[in-house]
C-alpha cells in the first residue's frame, strides 16, 4: 500500500475527498479510502474496515466529491473514472442507504422535515 500512498491517483484523490485541502495528518479512514480510490481492485479487500469505521458517517459529502469528480473527468480515462465512480457509490449505498447526489436526504434533512 506505499506503493499506492505515493502515487499521484493517491494524491488527487485524498484532494478531491477533502474538498481540494490536503491534510497534514491524513485520518486513518480517508487514507484507506484514497487508497481505494487511487488502485479501485484493492476495494473489496478493505471494504469491511471501511463501512464498519465509526467515523464514516461524517464523510458522506466526500463521497459525493469523488462521485462528481469523476462524472466530470469520466472521458479522460472511462475504465478508471467508472471503477471509482462505482466504488464511492457502493459504498455510500452500503452505509447510507442511497446517493445524496440523487436526492437522498440527510439524516438531518429527514430530521428537519420532521419538525
Amino acid at each position: 500500500m506505499e506503493r499506492v500512498r505515493g502515487s499521484p491517483r493517491y494524491r488527487e484523490s485524498l484532494s478531491v475527498l477533502c474538498g481540494g485541502k490536503l491534510p497534514g495528518n491524513v485520518p486513518p479512514l480517508l487514507d484507506r479510502i484514497a487508497i481505494c480510490l487511487a488502485e479501485p481492485l484493492i476495494f473489496p479487500e478493505l471494504v469491511e474496515e471501511i463501512v464498519t469505521n465509526e467515523g464514516i458517517k461524517e464523510i458522506r459529502i466526500h463521497l459525493a466529491r469523488v462521485q462528481i469528480d469523476s462524472e466530470l473527468r469520466m472521458r479522460q480515462d472511462v475504465d478508471y473514472h467508472t471503477q471509482r465512480l462505482w466504488m464511492s457509490q457502493t459504498m455510500e449505498r452500503m452505509v447510507f442507504g442511497g446517493l445524496i447526489i440523487e436526492g437522498e436526504k440527510t439524516k438531518k434533512e429527514n430530521h428537519e422535515d420532521d419538525e
